[in-house]
């Protein structure tokens, strides 16, 4: 995906972090204009999750198992805002 410029549609999952229940990203899917999954994974964000907002999200406690950690997962998708990006 590094050098693409084809568009995408992005779909994210979200889960309360700390006594706040600040967002934090726990999942991350990407499409082609063609429906073709680019990326698809669980995240674990960093922080403490308090709220897994099942009902909404979908998310469980057994999908942060697995889960690719975010610092991770940030540098597997490169946007304009990313260091990976220019590359």
């Amino acid at each position: 995906m590094a050098g693409s410029r084809e568009v995408v549609a992005m779909d994210c999952e979200m889960v309360g972090l700390g006594p706040h229940r600040e967002s934090g990203l726990a999942r991350c899917s990407l499409v082609n204009v063609h429906g073709a999954v680019l990326y698809d994974k669980f995240i674990r964000p960093e922080g403490e999750i308090t709220d897994y907002r099942t009902r909404v999200s979908g998310v469980t406690p057994q999908h942060m198992v697995g889960a690719t950690p975010f610092a991770v997962a940030r540098l597997e998708v490169p946007f304009p805002s990313s260091p990976t990006a220019a590359e």
